[in-house]
């Protein structure tokens, strides 16, 4: 497939589509006019007529000044209205080209495509819209002329790692695309009931400011036929009542996080080809993407107890590049097995995930009682002081300690690293837990670091950073002995040497 130089225009179904997309302002600025039929309603509609007169131009004029070329050595983009703008997108820099479909642009055969490049934190360039065909030309077409210039890994690394994943797959699958993982309807369904989130339960009640809904109407459609009994009750009980309200936000919460998830990850699926993974994924709104191998920096294991009881984890990518769409990570696995994350790890030529950890000191256990019950005693404090009267109901906190205890020891157990070849391996986390691995040839630096706490005790926290790791989750290691500690940097340090 030979790319073109030659000057290109979007889809002419844009125009329907970005239309269709401001119709939603339209509505919400003509919304009072169905409430109201005072003088002062009337005045949003010359706002809209002001607004639809300003939008519609400009949605033709957009359409019409945007160009892109694709040449053998850059993706040109030039668009604005009143600003122009020219990007120059050099194709040895371009990392991942994403092709989204919303139900939409599925229904007009058309797709958004994001154009991404090293060290970028979101697309460098986007086109909106396209044809699907010429979507995946243009993908064909840039991948094409990479490796007509030698920018990717070389067929025989790639044959390594097919190697390797075929000691554990039946079959040998060739080496244009090896399947790697993919999520079943059922897991799908699982996966959401697994990820309750508080934040869709405020989602709800921040919609329902605006709806305003009668709590007795809802009531009384709620408690219909075999629950009409309970109607009184709940009526005679305002604790009755709340309680009731709660649960039925926590479950449309839960309902809307299992919908939610079902959207994004449904069919999802992994594979491996030409040295990158290939992602698709979703039911109304279609993405499929590619994850280069030799820019993924380290890869995070999530759980939390539950999923971890039923052997169930996530995979992420920390990568270099790439829209930071899921936190600062791209997915690789949203529900996955611990012997699906080996099979994915193994393709990858990565170490499995470790069995065996080495621990860390045990008198984390009493920094973390400490630190807590000197919070505990403020809180105690605090209450005795600004209101005396309910202070002896406040020594029903005490009943804390054993909580405190408990999380210490939890947390203990859940902390841990691995050093391997070339390899570092750290655990941590309660009710979140994060298992890091980190390649030591992708590390930027290694640090250790301590309070006045832990050097009283003899402690060192290990910090491992790499390119494009999030500060607010690094890999880090806490309450080290000291000796340990230095060890553990001096074997880092040698291993990064040898490695280069």
């Amino acid at each position: 497939m030979k790319p073109s130089d030659q000057a290109r225009r979007l889809h002419p179904l844009t125009l329907v589509q970005r239309l269709i997309v401001s119709l939603p302002g339209l509505v919400f600025i003509l919304l009072p006019l169905f409430k109201e039929s005072d003088g002062t309603a009337w005045f949003n509609l010359i706002f809209a007529g002001l607004y639809a007169l300003f939008v519609l131009p400009w949605i033709a004029v957009y359409y019409l000044r945007f160009r892109y070329w694709i040449t053998p050595t850059e993706l040109i983009i030039h668009s604005g209205v009143v600003t122009r703008r020219a990007r120059n997108i050099p194709i040895d820099r371009i990392q991942n080209i994403e092709i989204e479909q919303a139900p939409l642009q599925r229904m007009l055969r058309t797709a958004k495509v994001a154009i991404y490049t090293a060290g970028s934190a979101k697309a460098e360039g986007v086109l909106e819209y396209v044809s699907i065909d010429e979507a995946r030309h243009i993908r064909a077409s840039v991948r094409q002329m990479q490796q007509d210039s030698g920018l990717d890994v070389p067929e025989s690394a790639l044959r390594e790692v097919t190697r390797s994943f075929d000691g554990q797959n039946e079959g040998k699958p060739s080496i244009g695309t090896l399947p790697l993982f993919q999520m079943s309807a059922k897991r799908v369904f699982m996966s959401g009931a697994f990820h309750f989130s508080l934040l869709y339960i405020a989602g709800i009640f921040s919609l329902l400011q605006y709806v305003e809904p009668d709590p007795t109407v809802f009531l009384s459609w709620l408690l219909r036929g075999p629950l009409e009994p309970w109607k009184a009750t709940i009526d005679a009980s305002p604790f009755i009542a709340i309680s009731v309200g709660v649960l039925v936000a926590v479950f449309l919460g839960w309902a809307s996080g299992v919908l939610l998830t079902v959207n994004k990850n449904f069919h999802f699926t992994i594979s491996l080809s030409e040295a990158k993974l290939h992602r698709r994924h979703g039911l109304l709104t279609l993405a499929e993407g590619t994850i280069p191998l030799k820019r993924i920096q380290s890869l995070i294991i999530r759980t939390n107890p539950i999923m971890q009881f039923f052997d169930y984890y996530r995979l992420e990518l920390q990568t270099m590049g790439i829209d930071l769409k899921d936190g600062g990570f791209q997915v690789a696995a949203p529900f996955a097995r611990r012997s699906e994350i080996n099979l994915i790890l193994s393709a990858m030529g990565r170490n499995p995930f470790p069995s065996v950890w080495n621990s860390v000191s045990p008198l984390t256990m009493r920094r973390f009682i400490f630190r807590y019950s000197a919070l505990l005693a403020m809180i105690l404090a605090s209450l005795y002081y600004f209101v005396p009267e309910i202070f002896p109901t406040a020594w029903i906190g005490l009943l804390v300690l054993p909580v405190i205890i408990g999380l210490s020891v939890a947390r203990y157990r859940n902390m841990g690293y691995v050093l391997g070849d070339n390899q570092l391996a750290v655990k941590k986390g309660i009710f979140r837990q994060h298992v890091w691995l980190v390649p030591i040839n992708k590390s930027q630096t290694f640090s250790l670091g301590a309070n006045f706490f832990q050097r009283r005790l003899g402690l060192q926290n290990v910090y491992v950073d790499t390119a494009g790791a999030s500060p607010m989750m690094p890999a880090e290691l806490f309450d080290l002995p000291g000796e340990a500690a230095y060890s553990l940097i001096e074997s880092l340090y040698t291993s990064f040497k040898d490695g280069k």
